[in-house]
């Protein structure tokens, strides 16, 4: 979790993209390619880009784990606060995200 916030709030797209499963579904009907365009979009050169973790509860269950926590972003002028939920698969010894909600 740290990882994947301190990648995102640094613009570090590589970073931020290695906290995801290759097995992580895109909503919308993306292709995985497509997301990963967006998502460079929306983070490479980004400056002053915040994203904060709180209360985070973790629900261990053998190689998953369900993580809900609040998100707080900042990027610009635009202010984010949300409860998330995000399902972590443990591939080789490093937690990835397999899932992710909003709302939680």
């Amino acid at each position: 979790m740290d990882n994947w916030a301190r990648a995102w709030s640094r613009s570090d797209f590589d970073g931020y993209l290695q906290s995801y499963s290759n097995a992580y579904p895109p909503g919308g009907g993306q292709t995985r390619a497509a997301w990963v365009q967006e998502r460079r979009a929306r983070i490479v050169g980004r400056q002053g880009i915040q994203v904060k973790v709180s209360n985070l509860q973790v629900a261990l269950d053998g190689d998953r784990a369900v993580v809900r926590f609040r998100q707080d972003y900042r990027a610009g002028s635009i202010v984010s606060n949300a409860q998330k939920r995000l399902d972590l698969r443990n591939e080789q010894g490093r937690w990835r995200i397999v899932a992710e909600r909003v709302g939680g």
